[in-house]
């Protein structure tokens, strides 16, 4: 029975970390993607700044010269914010926030690319402060 033991602990330690390695593709994910057409986007909220990240459906970067991105916004006090998203170089579009939410950051985001909408997704993070 001891044997069985060390043997499935040794083969967990062996298998953890390749599992890992091939779930994050070699980056880290935030927990805050959302598949918008066949995009894989991230958004990340800091302070005055919203991010959005995008990478395509074999987990790489997208350039995102010719991309843009609009979201709706839930504020604080039920108000609804717009905000509008603009390249930041590699496969980043990003957006000033000017305004207080309450708790979780809530957006409906829709994603354009150079030929037009590639749809939307829903995200309700928490903001990093």
């Amino acid at each position: 029975m001891r044997r069985r033991v060390l043997t499935a602990s040794a083969l967990t330690a062996i298998l953890a970390p390749a599992t890992l390695r091939a779930q994050n593709h070699g980056h880290a994910h935030s927990g805050n993607e959302v598949k918008i057409g066949r995009h894989e986007v991230e958004l990340v909220v800091r302070g005055t700044q919203a991010t959005l990240t995008i990478r395509d459906e074999k987990d790489q970067p997208v350039d995102t010269t010719g991309f843009g991105a609009t979201a709706t916004v839930l504020a604080r006090g039920n108000e609804r914010r717009s905000l509008e998203f603009r390249p930041a170089g590699a496969n980043r579009l990003v957006a000033p926030v000017d305004f207080p939410v309450d708790g979780k950051f809530r957006a409906t985001v829709a994603l354009r690319g150079p030929a037009g909408e590639l749809g939307t997704g829903r995200f309700a993070i928490d903001p990093a402060r």
